[in-house]
């Protein structure tokens, strides 16, 4: 897929560059003007500028960002709802403010009440990895994967046309949902898989290690999640993860109760409905991708 958007003339501004933030920083190199970069992290800061992962990176946001005509917000979301709120102080005559966040509802109102002079999109690439520091950031990270981008009531044209350019450039594929129905499916498909791997995880007892193959390991592969990032994604979409939550806890009811009557015939319905959805699930995924 081609934007047919020019980034060349773009100083593109990361805050934050962990493995998201990183990952785009490589990601992008050599396709704008400049990238730029603020981190609070002494050794973020140095290990950038060792592996020139940026052109210029600092810890003050007010020497970074007056040079940037684009702002990319890359940290856990409570820090990006605080970054907004700053934003106009740092850089009063404005700029293109793109958010990666991994909720959109909260993050998307702060975006839409910024001072005229900005425009802001909303944004959340749909990959990632347990190991969240820049050491682990990939340039092709984002490669084949979803980039949920939102349109805000202060969404420009021209920003529309440069965050769906930047998704193409860095090798994602645009999405673009409305805030509250992104909420809703990374609910289902992200923020409660995470809350399960970490449960499994924790009533599994040490004595089980050398039993822990495959299937507990892939199962369980999300509990190794920053738990900084993955509390202000329950703070910030708590109300779809508890509906998620009471569904699959009336499925577990049933099952429970299924095997308590050792009804094994109704079982085998239950748990044949979730195989097929689940190949269902996958076979689409594999047809758009």
């Amino acid at each position: 897929m081609e934007s047919g958007f020019d980034l060349s003339k773009q100083k593109i501004a990361i805050i934050g560059l962990g493995l998201m933030g990183g990952s785009l920083a490589l990601a992008l190199r050599g396709t704008c003007q400049k990238i730029l970069a603020v981190d609070q992290n002494p050794e973020t800061i140095r290990f950038a500028t060792q592996h020139q992962i940026v052109d210029l990176i600092s810890d003050s946001p007010q020497e970074i960002l007056p040079q940037a005509d684009v702002i990319i917000l890359a940290t856990p979301v409570l820090t990006i709802l605080k970054l907004i709120e700053s934003l106009p102080d740092w850089k009063p005559e404005g700029a293109v403010v793109i958010d990666l966040g991994s909720t959109k509802q909260q993050v998307c109102q702060a975006l839409a009440q910024m001072p005229n002079q900005f425009s802001a999109v909303g944004g959340h690439p749909m990959c990632g990895k347990t190991e969240f520091t820049l050491k682990n950031a990939e340039a092709d990270l984002f490669h084949g994967s979803p980039f949920v981008l939102v349109n805000l009531p202060n969404s420009k044209p021209f920003s529309i046309q440069l965050a769906e350019a930047i998704a193409v450039n860095i090798g994602a594929k645009p999405l673009w949902l409305d805030a509250e129905t992104h909420d809703h499916i990374t609910a289902i498909t992200s923020h409660f898989p995470f809350l399960l791997a970490n449960l499994m995880a924790g009533i599994t007892p040490q004595e089980a290690a050398p039993l822990t193959a495959t299937g507990w390991l892939s199962t369980t592969r999300l509990a190794s999640s920053s738990l900084q990032m993955m509390a202000d994604i329950l703070k910030t979409n708590r109300l779809q993860v508890l509906s998620v939550l009471e569904q699959f806890s009336k499925q577990l009811d049933l099952v429970r109760n299924l095997l308590e009557n050792e009804n094994f015939d109704s079982l085998n319905k239950v748990l044949t409905t979730g195989k097929e959805q689940h190949q269902d699930i996958i076979t689409k995924e594999h047809l758009s991708s």
